[in-house]
Formats: C-alpha cells, structure tokens, sequence
C-alpha cells in the first residue's frame, strides 16, 4: 500500500467510527488481519468490538516470561468467555539462557534489549511465519506524546498495514465504552495501575492519571515504548537521517 493510499483511506476513515474502521479493514483484508493485545482496556474494548463482527478472529500474546500473574489470569479468562482465538507467542531466546548470556534483571540493566529480545523479534518471526497483511492496534493518540501523530491507517517498517480502530479515543471515552456494554477488564486497573506492562517496578509502576496514562512506565529509564510500534515512524527517521 503506497502513500497515496494510506492518505485516501485516512481522509475516508477520519470521521469512522471503530466499528466501522473494523469492518473495513475485514472487507479491505479478508482473512488477512489479526492483533496483538496485552490485554489493556484499549485492547479490550477492541476484543469486544470485534467479537460483535467476526468468529474466530487471530489474536496473539507475546509472553516475555514478566508479564503479572493477573495479566495470564485475565487471558484465561477471556479465552473461556468470549471464546476468543487467543494465540501465546513465546521469546526464542529463554529466559534462562538471555540471565546467562547477559546478566539477571536485563529489564533493569538493558531494558532496550530487553524488550528487542522478549518483545520486538518475537513479533518479527510472527509476522514472517503468518499470511498477514494488516495488524490492527489499541493505539490512541491520547496516551502520550510518543503517540500524538497516530493516524487511522499507518504502515510500519516491514510494510505491513496497521490500523487504529481507537485512535481518536480517550481514556474517558475506553472506560464509558466498559462501563456502558459492562465488559470486563484487567483487575490491576482497579489497584492503581493506568498503563500494565511487565511485572518489574521499574517496567511498571502504579499512576495517577493526572500523570498521563503511560507515566508508570519505565520510569526513570528515558523509556517510553517498548519497540513494538516505534517503526510507525519509519519515514520520519529516514528523513531525519537524511537531513
């Protein structure tokens, strides 16, 4: 998809609603679409929605081995419900083998390597391995400025479309969509927490939403993003580096 297209489908996309954005990208990309979820509200609400429209649909968890109790629980749990098609996708670097080959606590130590091991390349072998064409994401420009340029429909670095049901959405307008169709949600969101990555404090830490839906991530690490939709931003850099 060139970037003629990509602009086409934002300008008819703008004004959508995620429902809609949804089931264009099914008709877009018949059996060609998927997702990756932590299983945030964001995702969540996503799930939902896309429950509503199509069976069977591919999501995928990437289990770095850090990821909270509650978060696996959460999983189950779904899965079971909603009857979900929920995939575990696993590092193929151990987590033994990476303590040994770099040291323990690689999250505190390196947490860029950290989250290219147990993160970013397991997501590239996915991609590598499936007839996907189009990823479909809980971004929303709302959570923080690393995301403010999100746009409907993007391309990442691998030319894969990405698609942004939620892009517009606030943290008000996710948690009026729970509460409105009383899905259920991660337990940790009730103990404080406002973004739920991996379990080490300094990965994730409990927020005040005043702070911004991320601000309990990485903190003190001048880390915001843990690689996975950095390369969003693919054209920007290489004009950067040209210039």
């Amino acid at each position: 998809m060139n970037k003629s297209e990509i602009a086409d489908y934002n300008n008819r996309l703008r004004t959508a609603s995620p429902k809609e954005m949804l089931l264009w990208a099914f008709r877009t990309f018949p059996y060609q679409t998927a997702m990756t979820t932590s299983f945030q509200v964001s995702g969540t609400v996503l799930m939902h929605m896309i429950r509503d429209i199509t069976f069977d649909f591919p999501l995928f968890f990437i289990d770095t081995g850090y990821h909270f109790s509650e978060t696996r629980e959460f999983k189950n749990r779904l899965r079971q419900e909603w009857n979900m098609n929920i995939h575990t996708i696993l590092p193929t670097v151990s987590r033994k083998k990476q303590d040994e080959r770099f040291g323990p606590r690689l999250y505190d130590s390196n947490p860029e390597l950290c989250c290219r091991l147990n993160k970013q390349i397991p997501l590239k072998n996915l991609k590598k391995e499936i007839a996907v064409q189009a990823w479909i994401s809980a971004l929303r420009t709302h959570q923080g400025e690393t995301r403010r340029r999100i746009q409907p429909v993007m391309t990442d670095a691998d030319g894969f479309v990405r698609i942004h049901p939620l892009w517009n959405w606030t943290w008000n307008d996710v948690w009026k969509y729970i509460h409105e169709f009383s899905i259920p949600y991660h337990p940790l969101y009730d103990k404080g927490y406002t973004s739920i990555g991996c379990f080490p404090p300094s990965c994730t830490r409990k927020n005040d939403i005043s702070n911004g839906e991320r601000a309990g991530r990485w903190k003190g690490k001048g880390k915001s993003e843990c690689g996975l939709h950095s390369d969003l931003d693919y054209e920007k850099k290489k004009e950067r580096n040209r210039s």
